[in-house]
């Protein structure tokens, strides 16, 4: 809604505000809700987990005699003991590439998430207040220097029937004298509220079209580079075909003309060089052209004039008139099940990625079409589905279940999503940007795979992003179709970190440049990701020292496999750095490469690194959870506990 009608809102219903709010005896948490009709109020209940946690229930119940209609909702919980103007506060990541973790002072109000906040009250206290569920609303935790812990949600008009009670999203407290297990408690609390077994990650390596080829790629390009990777002998288990490949968004039944044979062809052409299969295509919008649009115009979210939501973008190679798919419609999530069921099943495509799932939610629609929107585009005040019903939370649930249903035992990739409606529902989680060959993205991305390094194995496996190595060196000028693709002049060394950081941390491997004429030493830091196993748990170990901003990445992290326990060391400086780490008293060190010095004396390791370049340790005999404790940097030991 827009903000005047909130403050028309506020000043209808001030009264309101005042009956609705619930001030348990302890004074912790006061609820605040803004209504059409004043007649709900909320019920707030605590319960302790086994670990000590608290687990955070607002009950919503319409005691009126007629449909009321939740405006938004604001809760503020007292923060904890001790607290001050210098504590220190994290903010979690909220979704792919747009939310980096943000650390600030309890000063700084701009900061906001829709996972979590963690506050450090001294070196051996911390304090985490985290969303659990994602149900009907989107929640967003600030902090009030004056207030504390502030939680707030649009309500998007959500109506409740006289005598009935829904229930807001859960929220987690929990205090630890580590840092490192509340936020790896954090993540197996939501895959125990979500019900999600904890497994192993996937260890897919392989190649996609979509970095070097965007979508001008033909099936002669995808046949060549699925013969090269054979020949490389790299261990591949996978080709990946990325967007671009339908004849327009939405009609996910027809392939271009250039791919002759269809998407059936190429599937059968990869499996008969013994690899799997996999696809992309964007869940949550159709183009306006498209034919699925002509015949079921009804299937799309309207604005408030009754008119159908279309975001005009023009690509540069195409011209795009984006819509909204409304999964409200069961009709809807009938077809979209169906879709990727054929994908499946006829097709033969097991890997599934899934991508712009944000459009999906409100918050999204309105950035695109609202007032401050830079899209010069009709202004959207209002969206209208097939049942109102339903809140965006509820149609994206809606849909993602329905895709679920039809990928059935393959892997479900969510790529460009607000994390919290699909956990619990999707296999693998996109937590980095769509990556470009500069080393400027290669930082950002690291921070925002690492920073979600919680949820990995037991609620999602993280996707850090493609593994882009070239630079124009390795580039056809002609096949340019993106000013950040292509013409970089990333370093070897800088292609190497990312190498580095995708083969422990980045979750599924997947190269997407063209194996035809990328270089060999450059092929080689491909096999030298391959060789490892993605890592079951990792951790950034100087999480409290950066991520003030995009490009303040991680220089230290650990990482466990089922081979063991690795330390990875990157140095994003512009000069060379001197690391010195202690901890490894009872630890043996191997280098991963031989070319690589250090020296190991009295559990302390020594090493330089020149600029822009990373080194991987393995620890002999290391235990992943004393050792994330044990390491320390010795100029920084004070923030490792």
């Amino acid at each position: 809604m827009s903000n005047m009608f909130r403050n028309i809102h506020f000043l209808l219903f001030f009264v309101v505000i005042l009956q609705s709010c619930h001030l348990p005896k302890d004074k912790e948490i006061e609820v605040t809700l803004f209504t059409s009709k004043h007649s709900i109020t909320s019920k707030v209940d605590i319960k302790k987990t086994d670990s000590g946690q608290k687990h955070i229930r607002i009950l919503l119940t319409n005691n009126g005699d007629k449909i009321d209609h939740l405006d938004s909702i604001n809760v503020i919980i007292s923060p904890p003991e001790k607290v001050s103007n210098s504590t220190k506060l994290v903010f979690g990541g909220t979704c792919m590439g747009r939310t980096p973790i943000n650390q600030t002072i309890t000063t700084d109000n701009t900061g906001k998430s829709g996972t979590y906040q963690m506050l450090k009250i001294n070196e051996d206290k911390f304090s985490l207040t985290g969303i659990l569920t994602w149900n009907t609303f989107l929640p967003y935790l600030y902090y009030d220097v004056e207030k504390g812990i502030i939680v707030k949600a649009d309500g998007e008009g959500k109506p409740i029937n006289p005598g009935e009670t829904i229930a807001f999203e859960t929220i987690l407290q929990g205090t630890n004298e580590s840092w490192q297990d509340l936020m790896f408690e954090y993540g197996e609390e939501i895959g125990k509220v979500h019900d999600i077994e904890p497994k192993e990650p996937l260890q897919f390596k392989g190649w996609s079209t979509w970095d070097y080829y965007g979508r001008v790629y033909d099936t002669k390009d995808v046949f060549k580079n699925i013969d090269q990777l054979v020949l490389d002998q790299t261990n591949a288990n996978i080709i990946q075909i990325d967007g671009g490949w339908w004849t327009d968004r939405g009609d996910y039944l027809s392939a271009r003309d250039n791919l002759q044979g269809g998407m059936k062809a190429i599937a059968d052409y990869a499996k008969s060089k013994g690899f799997r299969t996999g696809i992309h295509l964007d869940g949550f919008r159709a183009d306006k052209n498209s034919e699925l649009y002509k015949a079921h115009p009804d299937w799309f979210l309207k604005d408030q004039d009754g008119e159908t939501i279309c975001l005009p973008i023009d690509k540069g190679d195409t011209f795009m008139k984006f819509i909204y798919f409304d999964y409200s419609n069961p009709a809807v999530c009938t077809y979209m099940k169906d879709i990727l069921q054929t994908i499946r099943k006829e097709w033969g495509y097991s890997y599934f990625k899934i991508d712009f799932m944000r459009y999906g939610l409100l918050q999204s629609i309105i950035e695109e079409h609202g007032s401050d929107s830079k899209q010069n585009t009709k202004q959207v005040t209002k969206v209208l589905a097939f049942n109102n019903d339903m809140t965006s939370i509820e149609r994206t649930r809606a849909g993602l279940k329905a895709m679920r249903e039809g990928i059935d035992d393959g892997f479900f990739l969510a790529c460009s999503s607000i994390f919290g409606p699909t956990l619990g529902i999707v296999d693998g989680l996109r937590t980095g940007q769509d990556i470009n060959t500069t080393f400027e993205f290669y930082k950002t991305s690291v921070m925002q795979n690492a920073g979600n390094f919680y949820l990995n194995r037991v609620v999602t496996q993280n996707d850090a992003g493609y593994l882009v190595l070239r630079n124009k060196h390795d580039e056809e000028p002609e096949l340019a179709w993106g000013k950040h693709k292509f013409g970089g002049n990333t370093t070897y060394n800088e292609a190497k970190m990312w190498s580095d950081y995708v083969a422990l941390f980045g979750g599924i491997k997947i190269n997407s440049d063209n194996l035809i004429t990328l270089r060999p030493e450059r092929k080689q830091l491909i096999t030298n990701a391959f060789k490892f196993k993605t890592a079951s748990r990792f951790i950034p170990l100087d999480l409290w020292d950066h991520a003030s901003a995009r490009d303040d990445t991680f220089n230290i992290m650990l990482a466990e496999n089922d081979d063991g326990v690795f330390l990875a060391i990157f140095n994003w400086d512009d000069t060379e750095k001197q690391f010195s780490l202690s901890g490894f008293e009872n630890s043996k060190i191997t280098p991963t490469s031989p070319k690589q010095l250090y020296s190991l004396i009295d559990g302390k390791i020594n090493i330089s690194l020149e600029k822009h370049s990373s080194v991987i340790l393995k620890v002999e005999s290391g235990d992943f959870d004393l050792l994330r404790k044990s390491i320390s940097d010795l100029q920084h030991s004070q923030n490792f506990h």
